[in-house]
């Protein structure tokens, strides 16, 4: 007489539930007839110590410095430079 436990056959899975929890959990796998069939062993919950590492923040000073402004008079910008049109030769007359 054929027993109709074929395969047996031990699985560890590490799950986790909705709050966040792990657990290792063990299943016995086992083929009957021909059909797959799941059975829960146990269910340790992993304790690990939670270490949260959370971002510092600083305030920075900022580097751009305001420019006043005269009503008849148009502010330089500070971030253009005249140094481009300094650096650049004059072209020769083209004939």
């Amino acid at each position: 007489m054929l027993t109709p436990y074929n395969q047996s056959k031990f699985v560890y899975k590490t799950l986790t539930a909705a709050t966040g929890e792990q657990f290792r959990v063990v299943f016995l796998l086992t083929m009957i007839n021909g059909e797959v069939r799941v059975r829960v062993i146990s269910a340790n919950p992993i304790s690990k110590p939670n270490i949260i590492f959370l971002p510092k923040f600083n305030k920075k000073q900022s580097t751009i410095s305001t420019v006043a402004k005269t009503p008849t008079k148009k502010a330089e910008s500070p971030f253009n430079t005249l140094f481009f049109f300094n650096s650049q030769p004059t072209r020769a007359p083209s004939l």
